[in-house]
């Protein structure tokens, strides 16, 4: 599933440099107590792989995948063959 991912807050592992998009390809581990004690991000994980790889705002990565919290992953719209480019059809 194509998503978005939301932005975190700054300081934790879940924040991102720009608005990265991605596709899950798997689970990712729970997390019961949250992450750095910030509830709302705590619960399911999901493994998402970038659309291009990103950077943490201190400038470490890139990245070409992270797990990402379920509260801070938004699903991209449903696209139809037609509006995808010629080659990818």
């Amino acid at each position: 599933m194509q998503v978005y991912v939301l932005e975190g807050s700054p300081g934790t592992h879940d924040h991102w440099e720009g608005e990265p998009t991605g596709v899950i390809v798997s689970l990712g581990d729970s997390r019961p107590d949250g992450v750095v004690g910030i509830p709302r991000l705590k619960g399911q994980v999901w493994k998402v792989v970038f659309d291009e790889p990103q950077y943490r705002p201190d400038g470490t990565g890139p990245r070409e995948s992270a797990e990402i919290p379920a509260s801070l992953l938004v699903a991209a719209p449903f696209v139809s063959g037609d509006d995808l480019p010629a080659e990818l059809r």
